[in-house]
């Protein structure tokens, strides 16, 4: 499935171009992040006797969940296929079963960038890297549970309480004490939560490089044994 509709900008300080309903959980709210368009891949469309043999454009065969947004002159595309994300800029010329061909910026940043800008235009031709729905990465759980603890900060829970519900009562009982690691974890966690709530969610979006300033770029990407 996929949706199409028209960006008017309502929160951009924020790193989302419209807003969403704050009451909405995951499965719900989709916000659109606005990256900037100098670091996207923009796909245009070509002559076809300009270009020798050139790749046809569909949208379809494209997998993953689809999203266009008139941006007021081209066309903003995110497609989302398990822990992958294509961002693209489409030419409003560009029509299913036409000749195209990819722009990248040729700025101080695309060495960096070259290997997600091969695997976008791999996937625009609808050969997107497997997905392993079992793989779990550590920072992806350290994100899981910053935010629970922050939830339940929030709502007026105490450190050792958050232990509990992370934890298990168990691992309380044996390790919790006023200075030891399991209390200095929650406090973590809470530290890297308030990070995320001081603009790290940008990061993690995409929208811009994480800041040094924010405490949730620990390392731990490797995947949880």
């Amino acid at each position: 499935m996929g949706s199409v509709g028209n960006a008017t900008p309502q929160c951009s300080a924020g790193g989302c171009k419209v807003a969403e309903n704050p009451g909405f959980d995951a499965r719900r709210a989709h916000p659109r992040w606005s990256v900037a368009a100098d670091a996207l891949l923009q796909v245009r469309a070509v002559r076809e006797h300009d270009v020798s043999d050139p790749p046809v454009f569909s949208l379809w065969k494209i997998p993953g969940r689809k999203r266009v947004v008139h941006t007021g002159e081209q066309l903003s595309f995110t497609a989302e296929h398990g822990q992958h994300r294509l961002r693209a800029l489409l030419s409003t010329a560009l029509a299913d079963g036409s000749a195209y061909g990819l722009a990248v910026p040729l700025d101080t940043h695309l060495r960096t960038r070259l290997s997600g800008y091969q695997m976008q235009a791999n996937a625009i031709q609808g050969k997107w890297p497997s997905v392993d729905a079992r793989r779990i990465t550590r920072a992806s759980l350290l994100h899981l549970h910053a935010l629970q603890a922050l939830d339940a900060s929030q709502a007026g829970a105490q450190h050792r309480d958050i232990a509990v519900a992370l934890f298990g009562a168990d691992a309380v009982r044996m390790r919790w004490t006023a200075d030891g690691e399991l209390r200095a974890q929650v406090r973590h966690l809470l530290t890297r939560a308030e990070g995320f709530m001081r603009g790290g969610y940008l990061a993690l979006a995409g929208v811009r490089q994480q800041h040094i300033d924010v405490p949730c770029s620990a390392p731990g990407d490797e995947p949880a044994r």
